[in-house]
Formats: C-alpha cells, structure tokens, sequence
C-alpha cells in the first residue's frame, strides 16, 4: 500500500473535537471522583446505627408544649357524713375523718410493713415482690388503717386481727360508710384475710395495693377477688 493511501485512510477516520476530549476526560475524572468518595465512605463509616436528629423549629416546640396536658394530683373523692344513727364510739363524722385520714396519703407508694400510727416509714423486704420495700419509705395496707383509726384505736399491724379489733359491727356491702374498713380473703375465714382498705363513698375505697405500686382510689369491686367483709369502726 502506498503511503498516500495510508494519509487518505487516516483522513477518513472521524476526527475529534476539542469538546469531545473535554466530555471523555470529564466523564473519566467523575469515575475516579466517585471511586474515591466511596471508598472513604466505607473506611470512615462507624459500625453504629445512624442517629438522625430532627430539629423543630421553636415556635413548633413552643406550640407542641402548650398543647400537652398538665400533669395533675390524683383526684380524690369527698367523704360525706350521712344520717346515720352513731353506733358505740362511731359517729358519721368520725368514719368521714377516718376516710380523709387514709386520703391523704394518696400517691404514696406501697412498703410491706411500712406505716403505722405515726405515718410513713420503711418497710421489710421478704420475698422477691417485697425485695426494695426496706428502701422504700411508705404504707401496707394494714399501715394505712392503722393510722387512719390511730386518734381513735390502737391497731395491730395485721389486716386479719383488725377484722374484729378495730369495732364489733359488720356492715352489709349496701350499707358501707365511709370510714369502714373493708376485708378481702380467698375462702370465708378471717383468720386467712390479706387486705384492708378504707371505705370513701360512692363505691370506692382508698387502699395500699402492693410493692412497687402507689397508694390509691379504687372501685370497691375492682380490689382482688375472694370474699369480702367490712367492719365499722369503734362499735
């Protein structure tokens, strides 16, 4: 072949542009850019879950913080003295102190042998339900009666002995007062009687639930199960 043929052949090959050099070295150094970038991901990423934070505006923050509800005490029923005849030492208005007495204590948390005449105080730690109660500063059920009478009678710290110590008259349900103190056990005998709470009126009782719970209002059959019993006070 002559060489004027090889000129003619290489002047039929399409020639490059200068703007097409610039486009295949640009696409070629955004290859390398990226192979980079991604390569420092992967060294720098930590093996940590991503956190994302959300940033709201203050206004929004302000707004969010007016709409949320005020955190309020625990409401709490008004004992009410009704027309009953006075029985023994009882008086409506006695039973309705002892109701105010247990009432006061709303929202104090529960402590197994806690409690007693003078108030609050630690308990005794016996089993695993009960194992911080020595720390905790508060009332057992019993507690909570035995101050609640403690201006009127002396109680034992023993929900099954204040059955018959704390009065002689046994209410039926519908004629509770508030001030009676109410029994649950899991068969007819008092002798095996695990709770005490104190009647308040319209249903309720204020009672010391158990361990790791606060002292609180509760509907009178939403206590346990089991039998009940009720005893009115210094009769």
């Amino acid at each position: 072949m002559a060489p004027s043929d090889l000129l003619e052949q290489r002047r039929a090959l399409p020639e490059r542009s200068d703007s097409d050099v610039a486009k295949v070295v640009g696409a070629i150094m955004t290859v390398v850019i990226c192979g980079i970038a991604a390569l420092i991901v992967l060294v720098t990423r930590s093996p940590k879950a991503e956190q994302v934070t959300v940033q709201v505006p203050m206004q929004d923050a302000v707004a969010v913080q007016q709409q949320a509800p005020p955190q309020t005490a625990p409401t709490k029923p008004t004992p009410v003295a009704a027309a009953v005849a006075p029985m023994g030492d009882w008086t409506a208005r006695i039973g309705v102190e002892i109701a105010r007495r247990g009432l006061a204590w709303v929202g104090w948390p529960y402590s197994f042998a806690g409690g007693g005449t003078e108030g609050p105080s630690y308990g005794v730690a016996v089993d695993k339900d009960s194992r911080l109660d020595g720390k905790v500063r508060g009332f057992d059920c019993s507690g909570l009666a035995m101050y609640a009478l403690a201006p009127w009678r002396s109680l034992a710290h023993f929900a099954a002995t204040q059955y018959d110590e704390v009065g002689t008259f046994h209410p039926a349900l519908n004629q509770l007062q508030p001030g009676d103190l109410i029994f649950w056990s899991p068969d007819p005998s008092i002798a095996h009687i695990g709770h005490v709470a104190i009647y308040v009126g319209d249903g309720q009782v204020v009672q010391a639930p158990h361990s790791g719970a606060l002292i609180t209002v509760s509907p009178l059959y939403g206590v346990e199960g089991g039998y009940m019993g009720a005893t009115r006070p210094l009769t």
